[in-house]
C-alpha cells in the first residue's frame, strides 16, 4: 500500500472518549464523580492513544513496513489495530503459558495480525520476536513505554478532560498505574492545562505494585546521593508488605525493583532497544487477576514527574478491584478488566476522602477507566467465586496501611493519609457532557 504521509501523520488512531457523570458514585462520595471511559476506544483500552501514536510514527516517519509486539496484552491489540489502519502487516509473538484462552487473542486475530507462539515464557517469545526484527528489513518492534510519542498520546486524556469539565480544575484524578507511561502522560497533560496542583491518585494491587516499589528505590537513591528526603510531593514508602498483612492470601511480598537510570533511545525500524519492559519471571509466576497492571519496571519519566507533581501511590487488594469491577457492571453496564477497576475502588470503598479530605458537593474527581479487552463474563464470574464480597479494605499508601473495621476506615499507624496531596480546589458543578464538544 502507498501511504499518504501527511494524511497518516495527521490522523489520530484513537477517538475522544466520553466523560460520564456517575450519579450513584457521586451520591456515595459526596462530590462529583466523573468516569473517563477509555474502554470506549476502538481497542477497548487507553493504550491506543500512545501505542497508536508510536505505530503511526514508525510507519510514516521511519518507513516501517511491518509492526511487531509481544504478549496477549492490550498493547498487542493496539498494535494490531494500528497496523490495520496504517495498511501494514503485524505479528504478535506470544508464549504457550497462556494457552489459547485469553479473550484478547481472538480480538488480535480479528484485526488481521499474525499470531506466533514461541516458548513457554514471555521472555522466550520476546527473544524470538527480536530475532525476527533483527533479520528482517523494515520491521519495527513496538515495545517502548517511555517513548515521547507514547506519553504525548496519553497526555490527550487530560486535554479532553479540560474541555469536558469546561476548564474547571478537578480536585483529583484517579488512575491505575502499570509501567507508569499513562501516569507520565496524565501529569504531562495536567501541567499543560495549568493544573499543577491537581493530585493524581495512582492505584495498583498489592501484588502488582511496581510503582510503589520504584518510588521506594528512587527515594533511597536520592537520600544516598545526599539530596535529602525528596520533595513533599513524593511520600516516603514502606518496604514490601509484611507483618500483619502477610496473613491475607491476597497479598504477596514483592522483591524490590531497581530504579531505571535512563530511558532507551527511540530507534528506527532496524535498530530496536535492547530491553523490553516485560514482567519478570518472578512476577509473571505470581497468580494475579490484575494482569493489565503487571510491569517489570517503571518508566524513568514517571519517577521524574512525581518529583514535581503531587502523586499519591495506593495499593489495594485484588478482592477490592473485583468488587469495583462488579459494581461498574451493575451500575453502568460496563465491563472492564479487573486491573482497570482498581481505580474505582478508591471511590467505592470510601478511601477518597481519606486522601483528599476537603471534598464537597462542589468538587470534581475524575476516575480514568483505562478499560482493557482481556475480560469476559466467564473470567469475572471466576473472580466472583474466588474473592469475598463485599471485600474488606486493606490499602497501603506511603507509611499508612488502612483496614476496614465494621463500617469505618481506620489507619493502622498514626499520621495523615492526605499529607501527600495538594490542597484541593472547589468548583461549581458543570453540565454533564457525554463526550468532547
Amino acid at each position: 500500500m502507498t501511504h499518504d504521509k501527511q494524511t497518516d501523520s495527521e490522523r489520530s488512531l484513537h477517538t475522544p472518549t466520553p466523560l460520564l457523570y456517575s450519579a450513584s458514585m457521586s451520591r456515595q462520595a459526596g462530590c462529583n464523580i466523573w468516569l473517563k471511559l477509555e474502554n470506549m476506544q476502538p481497542t477497548q483500552s487507553f493504550k491506543i492513544r500512545g501505542i497508536g501514536s508510536l505505530c503511526a510514527q514508525a510507519v510514516v516517519e521511519q518507513s516501517a513496513t511491518h509492526l511487531v509486539a509481544v504478549g496477549d496484552t492490550n498493547t498487542a491489540l493496539a498494535v494490531a489495530y494500528s497496523a490495520r489502519q496504517l495498511g501494514v502487516p503485524a505479528t504478535i509473538y506470544v508464549s504457550s503459558s497462556c494457552g489459547h484462552g485469553p479473550p484478547i487473542r481472538a480480538k488480535v486475530e480479528l484485526e488481521g495480525a499474525a499470531i506466533v507462539e514461541h516458548g513457554r515464557t514471555l521472555k522466550e517469545a520476546y527473544i524470538a520476536a527480536r530475532e525476527f526484527v533483527d533479520k528482517t528489513a523494515g520491521v519495527c518492534m513496538i515495545d517502548s513505554a517511555d517513548d515521547p510519542a507514547v506519553i504525548a498520546g496519553y497526555a490527550t486524556i487530560a486535554s479532553e478532560i479540560n474541555i469536558q469539565l469546561q476548564r474547571q480544575e478537578p480536585a483529583a484524578i484517579v488512575t491505575t498505574v502499570g509501567s507508569g507511561a499513562l501516569l507520565s502522560g496524565l501529569i504531562t497533560g495536567l501541567q499543560r492545562c495549568q493544573w499543577q496542583r491537581v493530585p493524581v491518585i495512582a492505584v495498583e494491587t498489592h501484588n502488582t505494585n511496581s510503582f510503589q516499589q520504584a518510588l521506594l528505590a528512587d527515594s533511597k537513591d536520592q537520600r544516598v546521593a545526599g539530596s535529602g528526603p525528596g520533595s513533599a510531593n513524593t511520600p516516603s514508602l514502606l518496604p514490601p508488605l509484611e507483618g500483619a498483612l502477610e496473613m491475607d492470601s491476597d497479598i504477596k511480598p514483592l522483591k524490590s525493583l531497581s530504579r531505571p537510570t535512563s530511558r532507551p533511545a527511540s530507534d528506527g525500524p532496524g535498530q530496536q532497544p535492547a530491553r523490553m519492559r516485560f514482567a519478570t519471571d518472578q512476577r509473571a509466576s505470581e497468580p494475579t487477576v490484575a494482569t493489565c497492571l503487571l510491569a517489570g519496571s517503571t518508566c524513568a519519566s514517571a519517577l521524574e514527574l512525581t518529583r514535581e507533581h503531587p502523586v499519591v501511590p495506593l495499593s489495594i487488594t485484588e478482592a477490592m478491584a473485583v468488587e469495583a469491577c462488579r459494581r461498574l457492571l451493575d451500575e453502568h453496564q460496563l465491563l472492564v478488566e479487573i486491573g482497570s477497576a482498581a481505580a474505582l475502588s478508591v471511590v467505592g470503598k470510601g478511601l477518597l476522602h481519606q486522601i483528599v479530605p476537603a471534598l464537597d458537593h462542589r468538587c470534581h474527581v475524575v476516575v480514568v477507566v483505562t478499560g482493557g479487552a482481556n475480560i469476559n463474563f466467564e473470567r469475572l464470574e471466576a473472580c466472583r467465586q474466588r474473592f469475598p464480597y463485599p471485600a474488606p479494605i486493606i490499602a497501603k499508601s506511603g507509611q499508612e496501611i488502612f483496614m476496614r473495621m465494621l463500617d469505618s476506615v481506620l489507619p493502622s499507624t498514626s499520621g495523615d493519609f492526605a499529607a501527600a496531596t495538594a490542597t484541593s480546589s472547589s468548583h461549581e458543578t458543570p453540565t454533564a457532557t457525554a463526550g468532547p464538544p
